[in-house]
C-alpha cells in the first residue's frame, strides 16, 4: 500500500481538507475526498486494474496517486468543487447502478407461464409442411445462448487541471520551522489509537530571545487512512500556551499523525507526531 497526502486547500476564506490514499491490491482503487468541518464534500475513486494485469509499478501507483490528489487540490483552489460534487454524484449514480445490474443478473429466471388447454386434434387444421429458411435455421441454433451482457457505461474521466504546486507528504514526520516562530510540545509522550489525550503546546516569538507569542492561531488535526480527519482551532494565551484535550480514534490498520500548525504575524510552525495503531 502507497502512503496518501493531507493538504489543506483554502478558497474564499473557507479551508478544505483533501486527503488522498491507496485501498490496496485488495481494492485496488485511489480514493481521494474532500472534508470540510468533518464531512465529505467530494469525492473521487479512480481504479487501477489496468497497473495489476500488466504487472504491478509501485513507481506508476505513486504517481498516479499524487497526480490525483494534486488534481483535486487544484480544482478546489480554482473554485471548481461544485464540478468535484457533480462528479462524485455521477460516480455513485455509476455504482448504483452497476450494483443494481449485477443483482438483476443473480436472480434465477421467472418460470414459464402455464400451458393452455390441450385442443382436441380434430379442432386443428391439417398442417402444412414447409422448409425452414436459413435465418430460422440460424435461429433456432442460437436461441439457447444467452445475450451478451451490456458493457458498462464508462467512468467519467479524472478532471484535468494543470497544476505544478507541491503537495505536503503524510509520511513526513517533521515540517519545516520558521525562524521568526517556534512550536513545542510541553510534555513529549508516545500516543496511541483510542487514548484521550491533553495536548499543551508552547508558541514562542523571535529568533535569537524567544518570548511568548501571545493569540498565536493554532490548528490541531488528527489524520489517518482509515478514519475521517478531527480538527481542533484555538489560540494562545499571554504566555503563548494553547491547550486541547480529545480523544484520539481506534484504528487496526494504516497509518495515523497530529499535525500541529501555529501561525503569528505572518509566520507559520508545524510539527507532527506519529499514532501507533490502537
Amino acid at each position: 500500500m502507497i502512503t496518501g497526502f493531507n493538504t489543506d486547500v483554502e478558497h474564499e476564506g473557507v479551508v478544505y481538507h483533501v486527503q488522498t490514499e491507496d485501498k490496496g491490491l485488495d481494492t485496488p482503487l485511489i480514493l481521494s475526498l474532500v472534508y470540510s468541518g468533518g464531512a465529505i464534500l467530494a469525492s473521487k475513486r479512480a481504479r487501477y486494474d489496468d497497473l495489476i494485469a500488466e504487472g504491478f509499478d509501485e513507481a506508476v501507483l505513486a504517481e498516479r496517486l499524487q497526480r490525483q490528489h494534486k488534481l483535486m487540490c487544484a480544482a478546489i483552489r480554482s473554485g471548481r468543487l461544485e464540478e468535484l460534487k457533480k462528479m462524485s454524484e455521477r460516480e455513485a449514480a455509476t455504482r448504483a447502478a452497476a450494483k443494481k445490474a449485477v443483482s438483476t443478473e443473480s436472480q434465477p429466471p421467472p418460470p414459464p407461464p402455464p400451458l393452455p388447454p390441450a385442443i382436441k386434434e380434430a379442432e386443428l387444421p391439417a398442417p402444412r409442411p414447409r422448409q425452414k429458411s436459413k435465418e430460422e435455421a440460424r435461429a433456432s441454433k442460437t436461441s439457447g445462448k444467452l445475450a451478451a451482457p451490456p458493457k458498462p457505461k464508462p467512468l467519467p474521466q479524472s478532471l484535468r487541471v494543470a497544476s505544478h504546486e507541491p503537495v505536503a507528504d503524510f509520511a513526513r514526520a517533521e515540517a519545516a520551522t520558521s525562524d521568526a516562530l517556534r512550536l513545542s510540545l510541553i510534555d513529549e509522550k508516545n500516543y496511541r489509537g483510542g487514548e484521550r489525550i491533553n495536548l499543551r503546546l508552547r508558541v514562542e516569538r523571535g529568533t535569537e530571545q524567544r518570548e511568548p507569542a501571545d493569540g498565536a492561531e493554532v490548528i490541531v488535526k488528527i489524520l489517518g487512512s482509515t478514519f475521517r480527519p478531527l480538527i481542533f482551532q484555538t489560540r494562545t494565551n499571554p504566555e503563548g500556551i494553547a491547550a486541547i484535550s480529545t480523544q484520539l480514534p481506534h484504528f487496526r490498520s494504516g497509518r495515523a499523525a497530529i499535525l500541529i500548525r501555529a501561525t503569528a504575524d505572518g509566520h507559520e510552525a508545524e510539527l507532527r507526531r506519529i499514532i501507533q495503531q490502537g
